[in-house]
């Protein structure tokens, strides 16, 4: 494993804990439907915009590696530049070509993920602490 690939699996180690931290914050303000609900968005937009982000930040470097190999600038890849690619550059293509899984799941399907993951966890953390406080008020 590279050092890119473990910081990526430490960034959605640390994402699955945004919601608890999330409510923990807000328990100390808002308590209620209100302020599980706000910890249910405000987690999932800070989840969502993390990966955003980093999609972002990915389709930019491959921009800036893909740019090059147009090496006479007309916009199309002739069989003379294809020849004068290097293998990583090869692997900078195919990477770029074949993002269409990477672009629907950072744009579409994470954001619902992270809503839905959001909503389980601040309801187990606000049933928890309901639970807790009235065992302590019994």
């Amino acid at each position: 494993m590279t050092t890119f690939q473990i910081l990526h699996i430490a960034v959605y180690i640390v994402l699955s804990c945004v919601p608890v931290a999330v409510a923990y914050t807000v328990r100390k303000r808002l308590t209620g439907l209100v302020g599980c609900g706000l910890v249910v968005v405000l987690s999932s937009v800070l989840m969502s915009g993390v990966v955003i982000v980093q999609w972002l930040g990915y389709d930019s470097y491959l921009e800036t590696k893909i740019a090059p190999l147009d090496r006479n600038g007309d916009g199309s890849w002739s069989d003379d530049e294809i020849a004068t690619w290097s293998e990583e550059d090869h692997k900078n293509m195919d990477s770029y070509i074949g993002d269409g899984g990477r672009n629907v799941f950072a744009a579409i399907i994470f954001p619902v993920f992270s809503l839905v993951y959001s909503f389980i966890v601040a309801s187990i953390y606000w049933l928890v602490i309901y639970i807790r406080s009235r065992r302590l008020n019994a």
